[in-house]
């Protein structure tokens, strides 16, 4: 092996132990302090665009409860009452988990229903019609960044 190689090879590998180090730093300095008592978040109203709404009046309420310290990713509880229909615009890679109540969403060409206990997964650059009937959802969020080249490769997979 050339003097070069040997030379490129251990320059990558030094890049990548330093964005590594870079990584476990900027964690270690922004992360939350271990909880050491209950924290009260309540749900808080939700502005949405005006013209996501189909039909009904629905209220939205969310609240953010942890958010990684590079912004890749955060985890929330989100409300929304019905009977109502409203469409969703995914900017981020979205996964919920349903709490209580229930919805029957159109997504990519496809219906189903969702009711406590039932996860999905909703890809960055989609959207989704959510039909929520009287009664309401409340579910958990959880979004994620994957960064561009991730999602630019997870469009070639589907």
């Amino acid at each position: 092996m050339t003097t070069s190689i040997k030379y490129g090879i251990a320059g990558i590998l030094a890049g990548l132990i330093g964005v590594m180090i870079y990584g476990a730093a900027t964690y270690v300095l922004h992360v939350a302090p271990a909880s050491s008592s209950t924290v009260s978040l309540p749900v808080q109203p939700f502005e949405v665009d005006a013209s996501w709404v189909k039909s009904g009046q629905p209220n939205f309420k969310a609240v953010e409860f942890s958010k990684a310290a590079d912004g890749s990713s955060s985890s929330g509880i989100f409300e929304a009452d019905g009977p109502s229909t409203f469409e969703w615009h995914y900017q981020l890679d979205e996964s919920i988990y349903v709490l209580s109540g229930g919805v029957d969403i159109d997504y990519l060409g496809k219906r189903f229903t969702l009711r406590a206990g039932d996860t999905a997964f909703f890809r960055a650059g989609t959207t989704a019609l959510w039909h929520v009937p009287q009664g309401g959802i409340r579910k958990t969020w959880t979004l994620y960044n994957p960064g561009r080249l991730a999602r630019w490769f997870a469009r070639l997979s589907n």
